[in-house]
């Protein structure tokens, strides 16, 4: 009898434990789980329940494997079970999606209490998972086009050349551009701008395979990093298509727009073997593509790494150039057509580069235009221009100088009581000048360009849009411009007799300029063919190696005295 009790009392001191214990895990704040050496759940308390979106009576029975979890790196309950029996211990993080759908993610700690009777521990940390997800968004993402950033792209990419060099692989760095972006954002708004970049990215992302990685590395600057275990130039064929893909128009806002982009590639090891290194490679071939005249690819070699370190040589020597008196205006006569005559000549600078000889603006302009040297260099143009002008007209040769003014140097506060201390100055006649301005430099400030155009023709100069078709059309504008000529783009004019859409361009701004009382300017001529088309649909004027090279202004005024400047008649 005396056993029993003892018995009894045992009994009762273990069911008092065991209603302790079962307080203690239902008000536990983490999540408790009990199954068998199968993974079937024995018991749950309601923190796990409630975790997961169920009553913790129907986990009963139920196998931990059919739960919605993702077990940390490994690929299945299984695993972690292998694990837990042979060490006794399993510690991770879990993702699961709760019964109504939403994401979980949780801390665990798998212990082995016997052979048959394992303990789960799971503390929940989806807010917390959450903020650390927005704040890595924040730091790692693009917030205009959801796209991965430049930080993000240096880890992945520092990641891919890791596993490349381990396993002898590749990886391709593609940089892409969009040429003229500003433009479309100063013309049409930063909004149309944001909702075409994002338009853009989704084109990319959908061209590209989906083990690529797409970033936007800054502005209108994305790049695409890739492992490849083909040959190059299939690389090459993915990336001209895609620019081929990108002139299909873009809708934004119920509009078409159209653009063009140029790109860059580099490879792991040939062209780098850091991220830096392979980005910075890539961003140079992508500069020389724009260079070439946009909507183009380059492969990185070495040799554009030299045209690099040129361009920096080049940068430094252009300070001192103008101090030196280094640069030179040379003059191509422009033929009104209708008489054979010359009827005026453009000012084309030149530099005599003390060890490289004579330089063209091709290679040096766009370096000028990213300085602070475009507007004095500018002015000088200028000056030098009116000075020869009346060179001229003390010989008697009233011919128009014609003269191409920059984006950012008719933009400068200064520029119209500048032009008037030169014209004042050099004592030439406004009425002889002529002030060329592309395009694109009408359209970046409608308003603005209009207002220093009418004070240019108050002067009683000539204005010509240079480059005309290449860029936005300001055929809404034309109307209300004082301007005199439109000038037919050399890209036009080269093809003009065998291609239908060179031929339709050329003719269509012909008719234009016509139409609105303008005159209009055929450059590149090369060809007597070009000239027969010219004259057959009526060109006002045309400039070009035809009739002659840009020359020095002693030799045209040569040439003018002796009226040696004759063209053969068509």
């Amino acid at each position: 009898m005396h056993e029993e009790e003892k018995l009894m009392e045992e009994v009762k001191r273990l069911r008092t434990k065991l209603k302790v214990l079962s307080k203690v895990l239902q008000n536990m704040k983490e999540g408790v789980l009990i199954f068998d050496d199968r993974g079937k759940i024995k018991s749950a308390n309601e923190s796990f329940a409630s975790m997961i979106g169920f009553d913790r009576r129907e986990l009963y029975g139920v196998k931990v494997s059919d739960l919605d979890f993702k077990w940390g790196e490994t690929s299945s309950f299984e695993e972690v079970m292998e694990t837990l029996k042979e060490e006794g211990l399993w510690k991770g993080e879990v993702w699961g999606v709760h019964r109504s759908g939403t994401m979980f993610t949780g801390e665990v700690s798998l212990l082995k209490a016997n052979e048959d009777c394992f303990v789960g521990i799971f503390l929940d940390t989806t807010d917390r998972s959450s903020l650390e997800a927005n704040l890595r968004s924040m730091v790692y993402y693009d917030p205009i086009t959801g796209l991965p950033n430049r930080a993000f792209l240096y880890d992945h990419l520092t990641h891919l050349i890791q596993k490349a060099r381990s396993e002898n692989g590749k990886v391709a760095v593609v940089f892409f551009d969009i040429d003229n972006f500003k433009l479309i954002n100063d013309t049409l708004g930063h909004d149309v701008g944001d909702s075409l970049l994002r338009s853009f990215s989704q084109r990319l992302m959908s061209h590209f395979p989906r083990d690529a990685l797409v970033a936007r590395f800054g502005s209108d600057e994305f790049v695409v990093v890739m492992e490849t275990k083909g040959k190059e130039e299939d690389i090459r064929e993915t990336v001209e298509h895609f620019i081929q893909n990108a002139t299909l128009p873009f809708f934004i806002n119920g509009q078409k727009i159209y653009i063009t982009v140029s790109a860059g590639v580099s490879f792991y090891p040939t062209d780098g073997l850091d991220a830096q290194t392979l980005l910075r490679n890539a961003d140079i071939a992508m500069h020389h593509a724009k260079e070439a005249g946009k909507s183009s690819l380059y492969i990185f070699t070495r040799e554009l790494d030299l045209k690099l370190s040129e361009r920096f040589t080049l940068q430094a020597d252009l300070r001192e150039a103008l101090q030196k008196e280094e640069f030179a205006l040379y003059y191509q006569p422009q033929f009104e057509l209708s008489t054979n005559t010359v009827v005026g000549m453009e000012a084309l600078i030149r530099w005599h580069h003390p060890k490289k000889g004579i330089i063209l603006p091709g290679r040096f302009m766009p370096i000028v235009e990213e300085t602070d040297l475009v507007v004095p260099l500018g002015n000088w143009i200028l000056k030098r221009a009116c000075l020869d002008g009346r060179k001229l007209l003390d010989e008697g040769i009233p011919l128009k100088v014609a003269v191409n003014v920059s984006t950012r140097q008719i933009s400068s506060k200064n520029f119209i009581s500048t032009l008037k201390s030169i014209i004042k100055e050099t004592g030439f006649d406004p009425n002889f000048l002529e002030i060329e301005i592309t395009e694109s430099t009408l359209m970046k400030n409608k308003q603005e360009a209009a207002e220093i155009l009418k004070e240019l023709k108050d002067l009683g100069i000539s204005i010509a849009i240079d480059d005309f078709g290449t860029s936005y059309s300001a055929l809404n504008y034309l109307k209300y411009l004082p301007v005199d000529k439109l000038k037919i783009d050399k890209s036009f004019i080269d093809n003009v007799n065998t291609d239908p859409n060179d031929n339709a361009i050329a003719t269509t701004i012909i008719a234009i300029a016509h139409n609105l009382g303008l005159k209009a300017v055929a450059e590149g001529v090369e060809t007597e063919d070009q000239l027969i088309f010219l004259k057959l649909w009526q060109c006002d004027i045309a400039q070009g190696f035809y009739f002659s090279p840009p020359i020095t202004f002693e030799s045209i005024l040569e040439m003018l005295r002796n009226r040696n400047f004759k063209i053969k008649g068509v």
